[in-house]
């Protein structure tokens, strides 16, 4: 950032930046694309028959071409916060869009709008229906001769008597909101304008500094304040216009408050980065040689440890046994390419591994060609011909470590080695037909033969600790963009999975990777300028587990951040009492900065993004329910107040109401009543049918082994807009579920991984790794999986203590891994969460990660002391 640069380039880098902001707002974000509205004459000749709960209207329509937004239909009575359901059909009756809608406030007589979203065709005739209405209405007609367009059809009315009654030349007064973007033609003479004008005035500044001989120089830090400061504080007083003076997002005072919180945090942090002073000259961004093409490979393994776990979040994810296959071989493909990183260049290319290619292409084709076009066989076959191909090259280069002798047997540490490779044929002995055994001994033996013969074995957790946090990168863009935070029946924020158990699981994983990302760089530099964007996506991991209001989730994250905090903080890094007091207080501080952006940021965006991500689990219809086209302030997001609600009720029980009390003393309006359910401003009917996603019905067709995850049962359902229904429990049922397992034990496992509760239902896993483990393949295999986690835990604080620095001039040269606590940090997040969840499965994302950074533990055997002879020298 020190470095410089002629001021005439960087005023030429500052143009060119902000003519690709410009044309990135004008063509991919479309800040000039706007909405037609489409209405004729609206002259009232007369009111309808009453729609009822056993009457409805139909009326035809036209469709332009467009893609239609809204309808605006003229209403008689005021249904302000009442309920309808509309139904679009087209020529050949099929729906085409279908909801129930909680009406805004308007009125009456006036016009309802009802936001719909789909695509209709030019000249193509469309039905919508009003149908059961909370409240009796009347709707407005006309002539359609005296509507002044020809989009209208007649309208029909069907009484309780099931008999449709045609109103011939009549028409229901309503209007058409269509989307109004620019044409390609037009955003592409503006972008052409905006290039021409960048380039003219590149010119201007190249003539000017010839004729005037400039040979000034400025840092390169002074191009990225040009640059980014005003978009900065746009950005930001934009973001503050929206929710104060024109309250686009709505909300009362705590709302405001937070969101403004949010927009103020981010943008003083990002100034404070962009303007921070820097006393290196090192480059904000190192030499591309440096960071690509000398680490290309470690770049590779990086991407393809994120591509594994994204199979794993596919499969946790997974309703239906082909969607599970999808998802293993996606996992098993990554693994494989991870495995090909650490064979080297020369190995990789080489002819063999060509040949091979060439014939497991034409093979795969062959094998794929018999499937094509057949629905759901055509993916797989295609993951199963890719499979088979880097299977392939795995398997030749196995073959050349094995012949070769790269593998470092020597290396190993017996004692931990043999009890690992035990637990394995224990675990294929007594699999008890489950195929998923086979599929981990196989894939992690494979994993810690190629660890052997790496030669870069200090690398392997620094890269898998950035696969993870590039994974979740990848998530919080797709979480923050399409899965809004809802305020009713999924008001646990479940970020990309349908249950929150898995969600949190998973956001302890990335908490244990940031955390220690973030330990090892503080020590580093206590600049904040140089791990912001690791301290930024920390602070926003714990502020997702919050919101998902999963005790299963704190436990694991609470229980791992303290034993890391004080071992790694105290005995690795020794750091002195005052400062690590300092350095808690200043991790505590990022946490609750980091939640007011996190919360904005998953509610203010989603609604302008406005393609809401729902899984087939979530998809509803009802009014309550977040759909595409939904208003920005609907009262189907979340409310800081409902949000305070919630986690009382979730934490603290009802009649506590910590948070609650906070937000009804700090950031209430003076005129705004308590929040309570009964009392929200929007009433909907039959609260209690709003559950978690593992409370819906049967779903058919799940995998037979039990394999899906589930929160019934559980203390992570989500429950009713009122609150838990099993306060009495604080376990929710756990207890019960674990004697029946117990009950079951024998030494040799079983077939079925559920047992029968004592009400008759199943309870699909124990909800406790370690008696899954011993349910489902023996107390033999339980008792050496039991004993290798002991062993493990005490390898992981003894690799952890290699960061140790004692001051010694032969510990400074050695090399060291600075990433030596993550397989700590990872294996208590899952012992303690496996208390209460089952986890242990190479498609779980906490589980797979916990068999992989099992790798260096298998070559560590801690210091050797020398002796040496006294009487020698």
């Amino acid at each position: 950032m020190n470095r410089k640069i002629r001021k005439y380039r960087a005023i030429e880098y500052i143009i060119l930046c902000y003519a690709a902001v410009l044309m990135l707002l004008i063509g991919p974000l479309g800040i000039f694309d706007g909405s037609r509205e489409v209405s004729g004459n609206e002259n009232v000749q007369g009111k309808t028959a009453a729609v009822t709960q056993d009457a409805r209207i139909q009326q035809v329509f036209i469709g332009d071409g467009g893609y239609l937004e809204k309808i605006s239909i003229y209403a008689i009575q005021n249904l302000s916060r009442r309920v309808v359901s509309l139904t679009v059909s087209d020529e050949l009756g099929e729906t085409v869009f279908s909801r129930r809608v909680a009406l805004d406030t308007y009125e009456a007589p006036g016009f309802f709008t009802i936001p719909v979203e789909f695509q209709t065709v030019q000249g193509r005739a469309y039905v919508w229906e009003i149908s059961h209405p909370e409240e009796a209405v009347e709707l407005g007609y006309q002539q359609t001769a005296d509507a002044g367009i020809g989009v209208y059809g007649n309208y029909y009315f069907m009484g309780s008597d099931q008999k449709i009654d045609e109103q011939v030349g009549n028409n229901i007064i309503m209007r058409f909101q269509y989307a109004d973007k620019l044409s390609f033609l037009q955003k592409a003479v503006i972008l052409f304008v905006i290039a021409l004008a960048a380039g003219f005035s590149l010119l201007l500044v190249e003539n000017h500094a010839r004729k005037r001989k400039i040979t000034r120089d400025v840092k390169v830090q002074w191009v990225f304040k040009g640059i980014c400061n005003p978009l900065i504080t746009a950005g930001a007083i934009a973001g503050i216009a929206a929710v104060y003076p024109f309250a686009y997002y709505g909300g009362v005072k705590a709302d405001k408050m937070v969101y403004t919180a949010g927009i103020h945090v981010m943008a003083a942090l990002l100034l404070y980065v962009v303007n921070a002073k820097r006393d290196s000259i090192a480059p904000l961004l190192p030499p591309l040689k440096e960071t690509v093409l000398d680490r290309r490979m470690d770049w590779l393994q990086c991407i393809f440890w994120a591509g594994a776990l994204w199979g794993c979040i596919d499969y946790v994810n997974a309703m239906y046994n082909i969607y599970q296959d999808y998802a293993y071989r996606k996992v098993l493909i990554y693994l494989c390419l991870v495995l090909l990183t650490m064979c080297g260049k020369k190995a990789l290319f080489h002819w063999r591994n060509l040949i091979w290619l060439a014939v497991s292409a034409v093979a795969g084709y062959l094998y794929y060609r018999p499937f094509r076009g057949i629905e759901e066989q055509d993916k797989l076959a295609m993951l199963n011909a890719i499979l088979f191909a880097a299977a392939g090259l795995v398997l030749i280069q196995l073959v050349i470590i094995i012949w070769k002798k790269k593998t470092a047997w020597k290396q190993l540490s017996p004692a931990f080695t043999v009890l690992v490779a035990a637990f394995f044929v224990l675990l294929l002995v007594f699999r008890n037909t489950r195929g998923w055994p086979v599929y981990m001994v196989t894939a992690f033996t494979l994993l810690y033969i190629f660890y052997l013969s790496w030669e870069k074995k200090e690398r392997f957790l620094g890269i898998l600790c950035n696969g993870i946090i590039l994974n979740f990168f990848c998530a919080l863009v797709f979480a923050v963009l399409r899965r809004p935070f809802r305020a009713w029946g999924y008001y646990r924020y479940n970020f990309v999975f349908h249950t929150v158990t898995v969600t949190a699981a998973y956001l302890t994983l990335v908490i244990c990777a940031l955390f220690v990302k973030l330990l090892m760089q503080y020590h580093k530099s206590r600049r904040l300028h140089t791990y912001w964007t690791t301290a930024l996506m920390f602070g926003m991991a714990v502020s997702f587990l919050l919101m998902t209001m999963s005790r299963t989730g704190y436990l694991a994250a609470v229980a791992m951040g303290i034993v890391v905090l004080l071992f790694v903080s105290l005995l690795c890094y020794r750091e002195r009492f005052l400062n690590f007091l300092g350095k808690t207080g200043l991790l505590v501080l990022l946490i609750l900065l980091s939640f007011p952006v996190t919360y904005s940021a998953v509610r203010l965006i989603p609604p302008l993004y406005d393609d809401p991500y729902i899984f087939e689990l979530e998809a509803n219809e009802e009014e309550w329910a977040v759909h595409k086209g939904d208003k920005a302030d609907s009262e189907n997001y979340i409310t800081f107040p409902r949000f305070a609600y919630c986690i009382d009720v979730k934490l603290f029980g009802e009649e506590h109401s910590i948070v609650r009390k906070f937000v009804d003393t700090f950031m209430a309006d003076s005129g705004a009543e308590p929040y309570a359910p009964g009392e929200d401003r929007l009433e909907v009917n039959g609260m209690s049918v709003m559950l978690a996603s593992s409370q819906e019905t049967e779903i058919p067709e799940l995998a037979p082994e039990g394999e899906q995850d589930t929160d019934a049962g559980t203390g992570d359902s989500q429950t009713s807009a009122d609150g838990p229904s099993d306060e009495e429990d604080y376990s929710n049922g756990r207890f019960e579920i674990f004697k029946r397992y117990i009950s079951h034990w024998n030494l040799t496992g079983h077939d079925e991984m559920g047992v029968e509760l004592p009400d008759g239902s199943l309870s699909v896993h124990a909800h406790n790794t370690y008696l899954q483990v011993i349910h489902d393949h023996g107390l033999i295999t339980g008792a050496v999986y039991l004993l290798l986690g002991i062993v493990s835990l005490i390898q992981m604080f003894r690799y952890a203590l290699t960061l140790r620095q004692t001051g010694r001039l032969q510990d400074r040269e050695k090399p060291r891994d600075d990433y030596a606590a993550l397989p700590l940090a990872v294996f208590l997040a899952f012992a303690v969460a496996g208390l209460v969840e089952w986890l242990f499965h190479p498609c779980n994302p906490l589980g797979f990660t916990t068999m992989a950074v099992l790798a260096p533990l298998l070559t560590f055997r801690g210091k050797k002391k020398k002796r040496v002879n006294e009487n020698e020298g």
